[in-house]
């Protein structure tokens, strides 16, 4: 690229024109298939998405941006209602009012003083797999009690700083690596309690079928599945060539001792805050209920809750200062991730929608699969289902999957559907391998320490691993305690 720009001229203008002829002029190319032309636009638009994050790794944004405004002239509006979706989102208001937070963090340099603790920890001293243990696994079964996107953001801004000071670079596997452990770990707890999030939308599908799920069978299984995870995914990082821990084992701790002593007042501030909010969080999503006190929790929500904390942090002063400036929080604003996370979102949605014709097409794809035996037939339908959900949206493809299986159910009674819909759910949420599979794989490719290589290397490695785990793991042990 230097050599390029040296000579006069910059390789990024063809990318542009590649990027823009794929989202502007790919809807001309004939339909195929059940894919309408409406379907052939949006086609277009995520593999112009897919290139310009690519070939652009350093700005994520114009591929983005120029996406959104492709989304406006198809069939699916204006630029305006493309613009207000994306924004609309929940994941990308939560990550927004979640960036006020970051910028409170940051500016206050408290990430810094956190990661010193983490470096400077005398168990983890010359013991670099069990403090990249610590900190991929603890923050990730964090997620189980509060909002997933919330700790992912906050882990996003401390492994940035980690690694800055342990001395990785943009590109190395560790970053890459550490932050597709943790997102990982992340996903598979999501489908941990199937009376909860996630899973309600396949438990309500089998109520609706009359299939009963075995709910200490299914928690027993993800149990299973989560510990062997996180142990798998520690000894893939550890025999992975070019994933390397020892910056990790050369720092010298007592530098890292020195500077996380002791917090200041703003610090503190800071900290009571993040703390608030995560805890209320936590007892807004468990306490709110359709009565009294507990409808009123559960009118506030999450949304509401992360809100009035930001508005608390605003008024509250320390020392005659804010202790959340807003005018100093927006600088540290990761608009690259943003634009990636609502671009990718709405198009994926729009992908998958019945008007472009791609379900159906999937679904006739997948219909071949009804002859083999169940136990083949499970694991063709979780890795089917793996696959696509890295590139499409999680819920138009996991409730795809389960119709298949359902269809399928009636015609072999021997079939244990059980296992089936856990399978889907399972891996239906883990999209890591593209920007677009998931806002935790939009952020992986955002982060500062990743490129487009690294990040798909480390989501190779990860398909691969989940699939095993898939065979050998989930789909044995499911159809042995779900029946």
């Amino acid at each position: 690229m230097s050599e390029n720009a040296k000579g006069g001229f910059n390789m990024k203008y063809v990318h542009f024109a590649i990027t823009f002829a794929l989202m502007f002029l790919f809807r001309f190319v004939p339909p195929f298939g059940t894919v309408t032309p409406y379907g052939m636009a949006l086609i277009g638009i995520f593999v112009g998405l897919i290139y310009s994050w690519t070939v652009d790794a350093d700005n994520l944004c114009w591929g983005s941006l120029m996406g959104l405004v492709a989304l406006g002239v198809t069939d699916f509006g204006n630029a305006g209602t493309a613009l207000a979706t994306a924004f609309g989102n929940e994941s990308v208001m939560l990550m927004l009012l979640g960036m006020f937070f970051l910028g409170m963090l940051q500016e206050s340099q408290l990430t810094e003083w956190i990661s010193n603790k983490l470096l400077g920890a005398k168990f983890t001293q010359g013991k670099p797999w069990v403090l990249t243990a610590f900190i991929i696994i603890v923050p990730a079964l964090v997620t189980i009690l509060v909002n997933a996107t919330l700790v992912s953001l906050m882990m996003f801004v401390i492994y940035a700083e980690i690694f800055r000071q342990a001395g990785y670079k943009k590109g190395d596997l560790y970053p890459a690596m550490t932050l597709m452990g943790f997102m990982l770990v992340n996903s598979v707890c999501l489908s941990l309690f199937p009376f909860r999030g996630w899973c309600l939308m396949t438990v309500g599908m089998a109520t609706k079928a009359g299939v009963a799920i075995n709910m200490s069978g299914w928690i027993i299984t993800e149990v299973v599945t989560i510990a062997v995870t996180c142990v798998g995914w520690m000894l893939i990082m550890l025999i992975t060539p070019g994933c390397k821990v020892d910056k990790l084992k050369e720092i010298d701790i007592t530098q890292f001792q020195k500077d996380s002593a002791p917090l200041t007042k703003k610090q503190k501030a800071v900290l009571a805050i993040t703390l608030a909010n995560l805890v209320g969080c936590i007892v807004i999503s468990f306490a709110g209920g359709n009565e009294g006190f507990r409808l009123i929790m559960k009118n506030i929500g999450v949304y509401g809750w992360v809100v009035l904390m930001i508005a608390i942090a605003m008024v509250w002063k320390v020392d005659g200062q804010p202790v959340l400036d807003k005018k100093k929080a927006p600088a540290f604003f990761y608009w690259d991730l943003i634009l990636v996370v609502a671009a990718a979102m709405v198009v994926a949605n729009q992908l998958t929608s019945a008007t472009t014709g791609v379900t159906a097409m999937i679904g006739q794809l997948v219909a071949p699969l009804m002859s083999l035996p169940p136990y083949a037939f499970l694991l063709a339908l979780g890795v089917i289902t793996f696959v696509a959900t890295n590139f499409a949206n999680n819920v138009a493809v996991t409730i795809t999957m389960m119709t298949v299986a359902m269809t399928l159910a009636v015609q072999v009674p021997s079939m244990n559907l059980q296992v089936a819909l856990m399978v889907i759910t399972i891996y239906g949420v883990i999209g890591l391998m593209t920007p677009s599979g998931s806002v935790n794989g939009a952020m992986i490719h955002a982060h500062e320490y990743t490129t487009t290589k690294s990040a798909y290397l480390a989501g190779a490695i990860m398909m691969v691993f989940l699939i095993i785990v898939m065979a050998l793991v989930v789909i044995p042990l499911g159809l042995k305690l779900m029946v």
